[in-house]
């Protein structure tokens, strides 16, 4: 890790190379991107960048309020369920695309109606399986019809359905082009998007805000694609740019202590880290296949000290995750928590199962979470137990787990980026990963797809999830929260508010 002192010296060479871009008195917030595409399609190019740029350049039809478990306008301005298989939505009247054209029922018809094309291939198309058809009963007024009552019909249309301009999209032979030139109703039009050279956003003048999308604070942003933590701070301490995100920690805090920056936590989202046991290991690691040594390795796990090592000081303002789903989620349900840290009854575990002299295990982390994954390890031999730590890419990671190279898993997730429990139910029940136990699982989440009542749901849901926690197969171990350093000018929309996934661009203010 490049040191502190080290990057001082190159951000006075970058300063005198370069000199500072605009700023809070020119209205541009100068944000890198890490991981910039050439082009913003979350339908044919789902990835993180997409799930950051999206919300500030498209809209979905809803959004939610997870303070009061409530859908709220957004495209739609009021809905209807006539029935369990149906919905109706009214849409606005006011609003337009970035091209000036009128939105309208024929962008809500077309854009659902290509989601559901068979001829039309999409990664997570599933997530609109449920939908039947989709017809315009006005200029301002769609049904969309079901073959079954589906809770999370709604869900899908507040978060992950960005709707689509029937003009520009339907025309085009090669739906990939789209992407390179987005046009969205959403607060800002993106006038450069450029995988090489970067983003240049600009405040839509035509945008119409509402409770679920406010108006921008900024006038422009220019997302410079930097990826190497160390040009990072270096452009920080050049003045080259505002605001940053997962510098590490340590060297965060040491720019804190200059004076010219503030760090702070992203506002809470219902991404997690969680660690988990897939059972086709277990053949092979035989200790693994008794409940008793899986909950001494969790009971073995101090959260609060691995939220320190993760987030340093900032993790006072935090607490572990409770549960695999989150209560603010529509269907979430559970009565039995992640057991406490106590190593002394997770050592007596290990003798009652015949291994006190413990045993040799391997624990599979992503990269991001390597440095937990390596404080786990240290605990776990506190109790007798050798773990060995490997990294392992996110693409391996399902056919590893399934032939049984995943002893223990320990992997950030995004939580789904839905206020509803429906992909918590297909992260943690439906990937085949705990084969041996396949058919309790299926008859546990069976009836959580088609109750629509959310209280009924919860207590369905609970038997699920209780089950994934006393059998130890599974738990939330701390949040997946990312951390930002920024000069004093820059701050962010309700902090404190809790977040579907990580916030967009357009949530940023000056201060």
């Amino acid at each position: 890790m490049m040191r502190l002192t080290t990057l001082l010296g190159f951000a006075t060479a970058l300063a005198i190379a370069a000199p500072a871009a605009a700023q809070k008195s020119k209205d541009t917030l100068r944000y890198p991107g890490q991981n910039t595409q050439s082009t913003l399609d979350s339908y044919l190019a789902p990835s993180s960048f997409s799930n950051i740029w999206e919300p500030s350049v498209f809209n979905n039809l809803l959004g939610f309020d997870p303070a009061k478990g409530q859908h709220t306008p957004l495209l739609v301005k009021s809905w209807s369920h006539p029935d369990p298989k149906t919905y109706e939505l009214e849409l606005r009247d006011d609003v337009t695309w970035h091209d000036g054209q009128k939105f309208s029922a024929d962008d809500v018809v077309y854009t659902l109606t290509y989601l559901i094309d068979p001829a039309v291939r999409l990664r997570f198309k599933q997530n609109w399986g449920w939908l039947r058809s989709v017809e315009k009963l006005s200029p301002t007024k769609v049904r969309i019809t079901s073959d079954a009552p589906v809770p999370d019909g709604l869900a899908w249309l507040s978060f992950g359905t960005p709707m689509l301009p029937r003009h520009l999209h339907e025309p085009l032979a090669d739906k990939q082009s789209f992407g390179a030139r987005p046009i969205g109703t959403g607060p800002y039009r993106l006038v450069q998007l450029d995988k090489n050279t970067g983003i240049i956003a600009e405040r839509y003048a035509g945008f119409k805000s509402g409770p679920a999308s406010p108006e921008p604070a900024i006038g422009r942003i220019v997302s410079e694609p930097i990826d190497d933590p160390g040009a990072l701070i270096a452009s920080l301490l050049a003045d080259r740019v505002d605001a940053v995100v997962d510098v590490p920690i340590e060297e965060a805090l040491a720019l804190q202590k200059t004076g010219r920056f503030v760090v702070m936590l992203a506002p809470p989202r219902l991404g997690y880290i969680f660690m988990q046991f897939p059972t086709a290991a277990w053949p092979k690691v035989k200790p693994l296949a008794d409940v008793r040594v899986r909950k001494a390795i969790m009971m073995s796990i101090d959260r609060k000290v691995l939220l320190e090592s993760v987030y340093g000081e900032l993790s006072k303002e935090m607490e572990p995750t409770e549960a695999l789903c989150a209560k603010e989620q529509l269907g979430c349900g559970y009565t039995i928590s992640v057991p406490a840290y106590d190593p002394a009854a997770a050592r007596k575990l290990l003798v009652e199962a015949g291994y006190a002299d413990g045993f040799d295990v391997t624990i599979n982390a992503y990269r991001d979470n390597l440095d937990d994954a390596t404080a786990i390890s240290g605990m776990v031999r506190k109790i007798g137990i050798s773990m060995n730590v490997r990294t392992i890419h996110a693409s391996q990671r399902q056919k590893s787990v399934n032939s049984g190279d995943v002893e223990i898993g320990y992997f950030g997730w995004s939580g789904g980026n839905l206020f509803a429990v429906g992909p918590q139910i297909v992260r943690h029940f439906q990937t085949g990963e705990y084969q041996s136990m396949e058919a309790d699982l299926t008859k546990l989440v069976a009836p959580i797809s088609t109750i629509v009542d959310d209280g009924e749901r919860r207590k369905a849901a609970a038997k699920a999830f209780d089950f994934m926690t006393d059998n130890a197969l599974a738990y939330a171990t701390v949040p997946n929260r990312e951390v930002f350093t920024m000069t004093k000018e820059v701050g962010i929309l309700r902090p404190n508010d809790l977040r579907p996934s990580q916030i967009s661009p357009h949530e940023f203010v000056w201060k």
